[in-house]
């Protein structure tokens, strides 16, 4: 192979980590640290075809304060694929920080080339998952929904997320209704009764106060539910990483009337 121009190559992509557009800073989401991260490199122009022919790919991975690590491998024609997955272990990932990653390609010929490089962040401070849980409104004196529940729970069933003090302007809230047909939320979901709502950028006052919601429409997030109950959590997001969760809410939804044959309901 010629000698040629050395090419730029786009950062690499990881296994379960955000594409820097959606989160710039990179952070490996927990449950990766303790089992790696997989460094996906994408075929490259003009790989290496003909026999005695070869590429060498060299990943590298450095965080200020700990030894640099450097992966190489060197791929025949044979060896070549759409793809290649070069797995970092979990031993590199033990201390906080910033660290960056890229690859290095050598071709036959000796042409060195390179990706850009990508900031990707290791962060082991656990995410909180007992943020206190939203409030419902309108309960009845038992603490329920059921018929008599003022306003009627075919108009929506109402509910409060608590204020957000320990997160950002621009934090995401996303929050999840569930439906199951037993009293205390166990069992099989009622998949079709889920709802969910995602609040893309939380506002100073979404953080300072809380924010209410109403679960509706009635015909297919409630109704399903007669004689059962109801979850809800939320979680919050900055970029795609989580960084809290709340305790589960529970509450009990009963639409039967002692003596008549159909549950109550428009």
């Amino acid at each position: 192979m010629a000698p040629n121009k050395p090419l730029t190559f786009d950062a690499p992509k990881v296994k379960g980590v955000a594409d820097p557009d959606v989160d710039p800073e990179g952070y490996i989401p927990l449950p990766l640290l303790p089992k790696g991260i997989d460094v996906i490199v994408p075929l490259w122009p003009d790989p290496a075809t003909e026999p005695g022919e070869r590429d060498i790919l060299t990943v590298r991975f450095e965080q200020p304060g700990q030894p640099s690590v450097k992966i190489e491998n060197t791929y025949t024609p044979t060896d070549m694929k759409p793809e290649f997955i070069i797995h970092i272990g979990p031993e590199h990932l033990l201390n906080n920080g910033v660290v960056e990653l890229w690859y290095e390609l050598l071709n036959s010929a000796d042409n060195p080339s390179f990706s850009f490089r990508r900031k990707l962040t290791i962060d082991h401070t656990p995410v909180p998952i007992d943020l206190k849980e939203v409030g419902f409104l309108y309960l009845t004196d038992w603490g329920y929904y059921n018929c008599i529940t003022d306003p009627p729970i075919w108009f929506g069933i109402h509910f409060v997320v608590p204020p957000l003090t320990l997160f950002k302007v621009g934090d995401k809230c996303e929050v999840t209704w569930r439906g199951y047909s037993t009293w205390n939320g166990s069992g099989d979901e009622i998949v079709d009764a889920r709802w969910i709502n995602v609040r893309q950028s939380l506002s100073d006052k979404d953080i300072r106060e809380g924010y209410p919601l109403v679960v509706e429409p009635y015909d297919i997030h409630i109704e399903p539910m007669v004689s059962s109950s109801a979850t809800v959590v939320y979680r919050i997001y900055r970029g795609a990483r989580l960084v809290g969760q709340s305790k589960t809410a529970l509450v009990k939804i009963d639409r039967i009337i002692s003596g008549q044959e159909l549950p109550c309901g428009p």
